[in-house]
Parts: structure tokens; C-alpha cells; sequence
């Protein structure tokens, strides 16, 4: 994420394509509104927009909800879990579809590169496979026995923080495949995008399974 002050962004007057490397999520929507944000990333965004006969207001209302608002831990249990569900469930199964994309791009366009992250849109698919069917138990599952303070949840739990375990082998994996998410000298825009979001989604997973594992888990394992 960016470490600019959110109250002093001027989308407009930043090029496109640093726009896409500071804010994962941006390139779905340049995307959407068939804004050049590789090749013509020097460009500024108002620039990319005239060009296009975009509202700039539009597109600045998009890319604002992309950044997230400091959220405080809540106290009780229910919060906690609302808050994994909508800023780490819902983020992920967002963010996900777009990192394969811009992985099978890169992919395709850089295919003799030395550094050329081969098979990253395979993993990255297998790996939303694997956090989905995850997210699902826990929302399906899981969650509900917690908010009935159902009696038997420790297996459950138990089975859960074995995937917590297998999802931090897929990040070790996965920093492995892409020399620890860091592009090379020279990389396209869109593969500076594609690593910006792979970071925000490594450090996204990190947070998220330790919310559970340490905070809310301990609450119902007694």
C-alpha cells in the first residue's frame, strides 16, 4: 500500500501506471474502463481519461474505494468475525480473479524473460481454489457454532489451523516462485502491478490468519 497521506492524492495528476502499482485492484478498473495503464503508463490519469471521453470524477470515486480505512480490532467476537469476513474474506475473493489475470498476461508477454514468474497464474488459481473452499468452512461452519456458542468446536478449530498452516506454505511457495515478489530491473507496468498486489496479498493473509489463530480461536478453545 501506499505510504502517500490519503487526504493529499490527486488522482488525476498521478500517471496511470503508478496509480496501478500503488493501489492493488486499480488495473480491474482501468481495465474496465479500457484505460491503458502498461504502455501508456507515464501518462497522468486525466490525461488517460480525456483521451478515452471518461468522467474523471468517476474513476477517481472507483480507485478511492480501493484504499482501506484503519479499522480497530473490535472487542467482542462477533465484530471480529464481521470484520474477517468483510476485510479479509471478501478482499481476497476480490483481489484473487484480477492477480491470475494480470499473472497470465505477464506470462504471456514476457515468456523468455529470465525472471519470468512461469506457472504463477496456475499456482495462484489452485491457491483460490484452496482459500475459498477454506473461507467457506469457516463461514458455513465454523463462524455459526461460534456465534450459537456451540459446545465442540475445538475439532473444527483444530482443522481450520492446519490450513492456516498449509496457506503459510503456499506463501513460502510463493514468494520462492517470484524471487520474493520483487520485479526485476525494467519490469512492464504490468507486472509491477501484478507484484504490488501480490504483496498487499502475502501481508493481507498473514494478518488475516492471525487474527484467528491468536485473537479469535482462543476465545472458543478453552
Amino acid at each position: 500500500m501506499t505510504d502517500l497521506d490519503v487526504q493529499e492524492l490527486n488522482f488525476g495528476e498521478m500517471p496511470i501506471g503508478e496509480i496501478a502499482v500503488q493501489f492493488p485492484g486499480a488495473t480491474a478498473i482501468f481495465r474496465e474502463n479500457k484505460l491503458d495503464y502498461c504502455c501508456g503508463g507515464a501518462i497522468s490519469l486525466a490525461g488517460a481519461v480525456q483521451r478515452r471521453g471518461i468522467a474523471l470524477a468517476d474513476v477517481e470515486r472507483q480507485l478511492a474505494q480501493l484504499i482501506p480505512q484503519q479499522t480497530d480490532l473490535p472487542d467482542n467476537s462477533k465484530g471480529i468475525i464481521d470484520l474477517i469476513i468483510s476485510r479479509y474474506h471478501d478482499t481476497h475473493r476480490r483481489e484473487l480473479p484480477e492477480l491470475i489475470q494480470l499473472a497470465r498476461r505477464v506470462e504471456r508477454v514476457q515468456p523468455e524473460h529470465p525472471e519470468a514468474p512461469t506457472g504463477l497464474a496456475d499456482f495462484l488459481a489452485q491457491m483460490e481454489a484452496d482459500l475459498g473452499s477454506h473461507m467457506e468452512k469457516e463461514e458455513l461452519v465454523l463462524f455459526p457454532m461460534f456465534r450459537a456458542g456451540h459446545p465442540m468446536v475445538s475439532a473444527p478449530i483444530a482443522a481450520m489451523q492446519a490450513e492456516h498452516v498449509d496457506h503459510g506454505q503456499t506463501l513460502e511457495d510463493l514468494a520462492a516462485l517470484t524471487h520474493d515478489i520483487q520485479p526485476p530491473q525494467g519490469a512492464c507496468g504490468s507486472w509491477r502491478a501484478l507484484y504490488s498486489g501480490l504483496r498487499k496479498l502475502s501481508n493481507d493473509l498473514i494478518d488475516h490468519i492471525h487474527i484467528e489463530n491468536n485473537i479469535l480461536f482462543p476465545r472458543f478453545n478453552g
